[in-house]
């Protein structure tokens, strides 16, 4: 395998052109923003110089980002990108679309023949009618037979109908054929409007040293196409299995479509930068009197303009946070997010192929993506992992009663963020959302609302007390409420409900929690620095459980305090 850089140097003067139109997108790695695309030319290459002829590359091709490599007995000369401007004329289909524009105009002008002779007719009919209903100066009423007049009376209604349906078949056909006209005059615009269109191309210009067969391949960067990760997860409460299938959603619009390509999907973010940001000097300012001036109006009634003085940054210093980001970092730098290192490793439906700082997901089977820009979905792995299931409330901010699990990602993937589509026991329930989680590492996901359990806050009493005799007296505001659990569920369930104590800012303000009794954290009950609150039990089946809760804040009888 050789290997070449883009040289911009001038191209070998006389050497053979050699198109290649077969030379389709043949591999494509995929990013957040970008994707790099490899064309292959196979075919046998006479010696001497050779000039390969890549056609159409798209229109957001990244030019610099143009390489070559390849197999034979060649020599890379150079490669010459360039945009040209299609001066060409599709004058065969123009003159095809004139041919039927004119083939049109003739099916019109007999269409309208016709329409004359079916209201030809029409009048004739009706001029008939109106010989036999009148009566003429000399001579008597026509023959009054009823029989005749209803058999004549029929044969008038039937050609009325006739001529009616064949008017409108007419008319139909009328519209039809002036919108076919319209529809080729849009399309010989288009293809007028087409003269001034720009098209990419490369020229790749080698040194063949003897005839034989070749492996040429030309990868560029187009931006445009992307992927995210997305996930369907299918829990299995009494099998404790959680199967994750690992999709990758992919769009695209570069003008070509990829048909058959061996598909890679890449972690890089090649838009972060490789380089970290810097700081620029951090600068403090006194704040400079500024002289404003006021309309005044002195005693003797005239308008007179005064100053005044008023304390004020200038004004070039002001903007200084919201130019750099209000950190003094540049405001157009970004930190890369940290990625886990992968294992290589094979999985049945991608593989994985590990970088110094980001992951690449080989898909095994080819893929077609149009260039539609519509998503199209991508199998990249299915993992099945033993679980355990915990319902989990916050009954404080939302009445319903949430059920998660809990595994640990034995794959040699990297679950990037995304959205997931949750299936419980073979039921489709909700929509929610997957964590980073590197490989090997332990991780709960939500699996939605679980209806059959229900958890209610209901507060019992709030209630003002006072202590203290001699002195100042010291108030409490006391907190009483309960947990209402019902498990309306066959099974017994692990649940938690989350509440949370208030904490005082003044070492005056006190927050004492009178139920449950705590000293330190156990498996039932437990209490964070930030007085988030927990609750764990295990619930039995069709079991109903009070859980209580009270607190009390204490300040100082001449405090007041806001907050609650």
């Amino acid at each position: 395998m050789k290997i070449f850089s883009c040289l911009c140097f001038a191209a070998a003067l006389g050497a053979a052109e050699v198109k290649t139109p077969d030379a389709k997108p043949r591999e494509v790695t995929v990013y957040a923003d970008r994707a790099e695309v490899v064309r292959i030319f196979k075919g046998d290459l006479a010696a001497g110089d050779q000039s390969l002829l890549f056609d159409d590359l798209p229109a957001n091709v990244d030019f610099a980002s143009i390489r070559v490599e390849g197999t034979g007995a060649f020599t890379l000369i150079d490669i010459r990108p360039e945009t040209v401007q299609v001066k060409e004329v599709a004058n065969e289909a123009i003159r095809a679309l004139q041919a039927k524009i004119q083939a049109q105009e003739l099916v019109q002008k007999e269409l309208a023949l016709a329409e004359g002779r079916v209201a030809f007719r029409r009048s004739a009919l009706d001029k008939v009618l109106g010989r036999l209903t009148s009566v003429g100066k000399e001579s008597a009423n026509p023959e009054m037979d009823p029989l005749k007049w209803a058999a004549y009376l029929d044969f008038q209604a039937e050609q009325q109908v006739a001529l009616d349906k064949e008017a409108t078949d007419l008319a139909k056909r009328v519209k039809e054929s002036r919108q076919l006209v319209d529809t080729y005059n849009r399309e010989i615009s288009a293809l007028n409007g087409n003269q001034s269109r720009s098209r990419n191309l490369a020229h790749v210009n080698l040194e063949v040293k003897a005839a034989g067969p070749a492996e040429v391949r030309l990868s560029y960067v187009v931006h445009g196409p992307s992927w995210k990760p997305v996930y369907d997860l299918r829990a299995d409460t009494k099998g404790k299995t959680l199967e994750i299938t690992y999709h990758a959603e992919l769009r695209q619009s570069t003008g070509e479509d990829w048909q058959g390509v061996s598909l890679k999907l890449s972690t890089a973010e090649p838009s972060v930068g490789g380089r970290e940001p810097e700081m620029s000097p951090w600068f403090l300012s006194k704040a400079e009197p500024v002289a404003l001036e006021e309309l005044r109006k002195d005693s003797d009634g005239l308008n007179r303009r005064s100053v005044v003085v008023a304390g004020r940054i200038a004004g070039e210093k002001q903007n200084f946070a919201a130019a750099n980001g209000g950190n003094g970092f540049q405001a157009n730098e970004f930190g890369t997010k940290a990625e886990a290192k992968l294992a290589d490793a094979t999985v049945s439906t991608a593989a994985v192929v590990a970088g110094g700082t980001a992951a690449t997901y080989v898909i095994e089977r080819t893929t077609d993506i149009k260039s539609d820009n519509k998503l199209a979905k991508v199998t990249v792995m299915r993992l099945l992992l033993p679980s355990t299931y915990r319902h989990s409330c916050v009954p404080k901010l939302s009445s319903y009663v949430y059920l998660k699990t809990h595994a640990t990602n034995k794959s040699d993937f990297t679950l990037l963020p995304g959205r997931t589509s949750v299936f419980l026991d073979g039921a489709f329930v909700a929509n929610a959302s997957m964590d980073l989680v590197p490989a090997g590492q332990e991780f709960w996901t939500f699996l939605g609302v679980d209806q059959s359990v229900s958890v209610e806050r209901k507060e019992l009493a709030r209630r003002e007390e006072s202590s203290g005799v001699f002195g100042k007296k010291t108030l409490r505001t006391v907190f009483d409420q309960v947990f209402k659990v019902k498990n309306g569920k066959a099974t017994e369930i692990d649940l938690v409900i989350w509440d949370q104590l208030p904490m005082g800012d003044h070492e005056d303000i006190k927050v004492v929690l009178e139920e449950p009794k705590y000293e330190k954290d156990s498996t039932s009950f437990k209490m964070t620095e930030t007085k988030y609150v927990e609750w764990r039990h295990a619930v039995k089946a069709g079991e109903k459980l009070d859980v209580p809760f009270r607190f009390a804040i204490e300040r100082p009888e001449d405090m007041q305090v806001v907050g609650y």
